[in-house]
C-alpha cells in the first residue's frame, strides 16, 4: 500500500487518523480509530472515487480535515480531482468528487467555506472553491492563479490561521510564493520571496502568523533545516530565522504543537 504525504487527525481524546493510499489502481483514504491514550486501530478504507499516481507525492497536505471536524478532502493526483467526505463516529462517508482545475492535484488546503487545492503538473496552478463548510464543492470563477512560473516543483499550499493569505513552497525555484485572498474568495498575487534555505518544502504558520518552513537541502544526510518568517500586509516574507539546522537529511513537513511552542 502506498502513503501519501498527507495526514489528517480527528482532534480530541479520541478520534480518528486518516492517511491516502495514492493507489493508481483506485485511490482511497485509510482509516485508523484512535484511543484516548493514543492507541491505534486499523479501522479499513473508503474508496475515493479517483485515482493516485503510485508514486510519492512530493507533497504535504494531500488530505485537509476542516476546523469543525465535520468534513474530509482529499486529492486524486491521478484522475485530476477532489474528493469530499462527511466525517462521522462510525467513519466517513463519501459526498462527492469535482475537478481540480489543473493537472496532478496534490496540496489542499480549507478555511471555513473556502477550499484551495496546487495543482502541480503542467504550468502549475492554485484553485479556489466554494464549499467547504457543506462538502459540496464549487470552483470559484476566476480563482486559478498562476505559479512563479513552469517546472517549479510546488510542494505545498495552506491558508494562512485568518483566512487572508495563501502559501505555496517551490522546490525548484527555491521561492515562497504568497497571495492575498479577498473577501470573495479571490486570491491575488503571488507574491514571489526568496527562501532562505535550499529546496522550501512542507510548512505550517503558528498562532501569531509567522510561517515556520522546512527546508529538504536536496535530501543530503545533515542538510535539512527550517526558517521562519514574518508575513506582511502584503504577504511579503521577512526571515526571521534563517536556515536552523536540523542536523537530519530531506525534511519535508513541518506541524506545529497546539501551544505553539514547538515546530
Amino acid at each position: 500500500m502506498l502513503f501519501s504525504s498527507g495526514l489528517a487527525a480527528a482532534s480530541g481524546d479520541a478520534g480518528a487518523v486518516f492517511a491516502l493510499s495514492n493507489s493508481p489502481n483506485g485511490n482511497a483514504v485509510l482509516i485508523w480509530n484512535r484511543a484516548a491514550d493514543g492507541t491505534l486501530t486499523a479501522a479499513g478504507s473508503i474508496p475515493t472515487g479517483g485515482t493516485g499516481t503510485g508514486a510519492g507525492l512530493g507533497s504535504q497536505g494531500a488530505l485537509a480535515l476542516s476546523a469543525n471536524h465535520q468534513w474530509l478532502f482529499a486529492v486524486n493526483a491521478g484522475s485530476d480531482s477532489i474528493s469530499a467526505f462527511r466525517v462521522r463516529p462510525a467513519g466517513l462517508d463519501f459526498a462527492g468528487q469535482v475537478a481540480s482545475g489543473g493537472t496532478r492535484p496534490t496540496s489542499v488546503t480549507v478555511h471555513d467555506d473556502l477550499l484551495y487545492v496546487l495543482n502541480a503538473g503542467g504550468a502549475g496552478n492554485i484553485v479556489g472553491f466554494r464549499g467547504a463548510g457543506d462538502g459540496k464543492l464549487r470552483q470559484i470563477a476566476g480563482s486559478a492563479r498562476p505559479l512563479s512560473g513552469n517546472a517549479t516543483a510546488p510542494a505545498q499550499v495552506q491558508f494562512s490561521p485568518d483566512g487572508d493569505l495563501l502559501a505555496v513552497t517551490e522546490r525548484n525555484t527555491q521561492t515562497i510564493d504568497t497571495y492575498r485572498v479577498g473577501e470573495h474568495g479571490l486570491a491575488s498575487g503571488p507574491i514571489v520571496n526568496h527562501s532562505a534555505g535550499a529546496v522550501p518544502f512542507g510548512f505550517a504558520f503558528d498562532k501569531r502568523g509567522h510561517l515556520v518552513v522546512s527546508e529538504a537541502g536536496g535530501g543530503a544526510n545533515g542538510l535539512s533545516a527550517a526558517s521562519s518568517y514574518a508575513v506582511a500586509e502584503n504577504g511579503a516574507l521577512r526571515v526571521v530565522s534563517a536556515s536552523a539546522a536540523t542536523n537530519q537529511g530531506a525534511a519535508c513537513w513541518v506541524v506545529i504543537t497546539g501551544n505553539g511552542r514547538y515546530a
